[in-house]
Order: structure tokens, then sequence, then C-alpha cells
């Protein structure tokens, strides 16, 4: 992608890194496999964009990194030791980027988004049913009481982060991640 990105613009400005996989299980159940696959994809991937990334991103200053963390970069929930520890390693890799890109005029950030309504979170929705034996109406309004607004976050209110972490409004922002959850992180 970086190759591609360079053969068609000559530069690289900006590096976006999304990614989202889950696997729901206890603790002591969690298969090796599905931990490896969830680390792979979201510790990883972009461990390995950003070094391929790097060099092109700091040939000029204003290079900018923004990862997609989640608001379980800060706090836990059940059945999602993988996610949960890949999206806390998520926020140490960003820091590094930051503490390194810094004398490049490089930024690096994170953006913590809560649930957005996606087929990611609706298939969490049906493994909570499978593994807590409740109704998916009791999940949803567990899920809907975690915000006080008592909605999901929409995509919308995510990308308009990241555009801003990646414009130069947010130059003296780095080495952060911005929560985008309706303060699900707050109580």
């Amino acid at each position: 992608m970086v190759d591609a990105a360079l053969k068609r613009h000559g530069r690289l400005d900006v590096l976006v890194l999304n990614a989202g996989v889950q696997f729901m299980a206890p603790l002591p159940e969690f298969p090796e496999h599905e931990w490896d696959r969830v680390m792979n994809v979201l510790v990883k991937g972009p461990y390995l964009a950003i070094r391929h990334a790097w060099p092109a991103l700091i040939a000029r200053p204003g290079g900018r990194i923004v990862v997609t963390a989640s608001a379980l970069s800060y706090v836990a929930e059940p059945f999602k030791a993988a996610y949960v520890a890949a999206k806390h390693g998520v926020l140490g890799l960003v820091k590094v980027a930051a503490l390194e890109g810094g004398p490049h005029g490089l930024t690096a950030n994170a953006v913590a988004p809560g649930r957005v309504w996606t087929p990611l979170v609706a298939n969490q929705v049906a493994d909570y049913v499978r593994l807590r034996g409740v109704s998916e109406e009791q999940i949803l309004e567990e899920m809907l009481a975690r915000y006080p607004a008592r909605r999901f976050v929409e995509a919308e209110e995510v990308a308009d982060t990241v555009v801003f972490l990646a414009s130069a409004k947010a130059s003296a922002i780095t080495g952060a991640c911005l929560p985008v959850d309706l303060a699900y992180t707050a109580g």
C-alpha cells in the first residue's frame, strides 16, 4: 500500500491504520490461534505498516500517523482478552512512534472509538448472547447503558477526529489517544 501511494503521488503524508477483528471466549478457553490472529491484525499489522511507511513519512516534516485504538484501550470487557490486550498495545506503539518521529516533524496518534454499529459489534451481540445466555435485547440494553447519550458512536464522528489528527491543526498533538466514545471511559 505504501509503495502504491508513493508510485501514484510521489510522497506519503498520512498513514491511517484502521483494522478490526474480534474473537470472544472466556480467558481459560481462549484458543491460542485466535489470540495470534487478533494480535497479528491489531498490533503486528500497524507495526509493519508504520515500519514500512516510516522513511516516506519522515522524508519531510509534517508526516502523520493515526491508528484506530478503542475505548477498550483504557478499560476491559469480559471475553475479549486478545482484543483488549491488542488495543492496549496499540497505544504503546503510537507513543513510541511519537517519540521517535518527533525529531522528524512526524506526529503519531490514536483514536479510541466507543462502539460503532458495524458488523464487528453486531457479531459481539450474538457472541454475548451465546456466552452469557441472555437475550439480544438485554445485551443491547446493557451496551447502551454504558453511554450517557444512550446511543452508539457514529462512524462519521470517528472519521472527523481522524481527519483532524491528520491535519496541520493537530501539529502539537502527538503520542495521544483521543477518545471518541460518548463518555464510555469516563465512568
